[in-house]
């Protein structure tokens, strides 16, 4: 019988603790950056769009007059990034570079633009496997898969991330699916 030494899962929390603090001052950077470049910031609002065609038109309407675009403060609790405007960050980087990149809602391009968020950080030092990488692999590529094969995103999405860069990525996806939606 093999016995795991406790302070083994310790470790690996306290990487990924540490992986996601990285992460999270990487994409407040991002989000930082993508405000300066475009004359913008953002609100969390209840009323953001939510349709690819409103979010080109608030993207534009931001553009015009620099007020803040309405990013949707829906379902944040279960963050994964530290602290709930990390969270935040990440949606105004994701929705404003949907506009940027002429990305759509649509699988294949939500698929696309997870892999620009993924070279950015690259660019900023994280390799393709390193824990980091692994966590915003999951997080955004992810849903993408669960999205196409579920038709829903992740029930919890800190257990569903933490349960792909725990092990191997798919079995953490095939225990997402596999839980049908459920908490």
């Amino acid at each position: 019988m093999t016995i795991i030494d406790p302070t083994f899962h310790e470790a690996v929390y306290d990487d990924v603790v540490e992986a996601t603090v990285v992460l999270g001052d990487f994409i407040a950077g991002a989000a930082r950056r993508t405000a300066e470049e475009v004359g913008f910031g953002y609100v969390l609002e209840a009323a953001a769009p939510n349709t690819y065609a409103d979010l080109v038109s608030a993207v534009q309407e931001s553009m015009r007059t620099g007020r803040a675009l309405p990013i949707s403060p829906e379902n944040s609790d279960d963050i994964i990034y530290g602290s709930p405007r990390i969270n935040a960050d990440l949606r105004f980087w994701h929705d404003v570079n949907h506009v940027r990149r002429d990305l759509d809602f649509g699988l294949v391009d939500e698929l696309e633009l997870s892999l620009w968020h993924l070279s950015e950080l690259e660019h900023a030092g994280h390799p393709p496997g390193s824990l980091v990488w692994r966590l915003l692999h999951a997080d955004l590529t992810g849903q993408v898969y669960v999205q196409a094969f579920a038709q829903r995103f992740p029930g919890d999405q800190r257990r569903f991330v933490r349960g792909c860069v725990s092990g191997v990525f798919e079995h953490g996806l095939l225990r997402e699916l596999r839980r049908d939606g459920q908490p």
